[in-house]
């Protein structure tokens, strides 16, 4: 009987460890997404920006190739370049994950400090940007 017992704990703890590692694959697979989402934008980078959208987005939001492109071809023009200053939290419910975090916008008018929450989705196991909702802080600074 201990011998059945001490084999159920190890089953249950390694249950439990394998949880938590995953769950902390995929909150490093959401960051990593996160940081691709600002990457592609700031090269502008059209065609890995829109593989980056996740399908939903797409058929919600009918959301083509052309779209993408007007985007970042508006924000090339207005010279908009992201920073990241952190994510702060990642929140994982099953494939949907929610990021939260701090960045740097820049243009020719100046600089601004936002608060950001982004949505992703995981689709066949990678994980895509869904939408995104921008809270301005109370920052803003001219570029010397």
């Amino acid at each position: 009987m201990a011998i059945i017992g001490a084999v159920a704990l190890v089953v249950i703890i390694a249950g439990i460890a394998g949880f938590y590692l995953t769950q902390e694959s995929d909150e490093k697979k959401v960051e990593e997404a996160v940081r691709l989402h600002i990457e592609y934008y700031n090269t502008r980078n059209i065609d890995a920006y829109y593989d980056l959208v996740s399908q939903n987005s797409k058929d919600r939001y009918n959301i083509k190739l052309e779209d993408i492109s007007n985007l970042l071809n508006k924000a090339e023009f207005d010279g908009t370049n992201i920073t990241i200053v952190n994510i702060s939290q990642i929140t994982i419910q099953g494939d949907n994950a929610e990021a939260r975090g701090v960045i740097i916008a820049r243009n020719r008018q100046g600089s601004e400090t936002r608060s950001f929450v982004e949505f992703y989705k995981k689709e066949n196991g990678v994980w895509k940007y869904e939408q995104r909702m921008w809270q301005d802080t109370a920052t803003s600074q001219v570029p010397q």
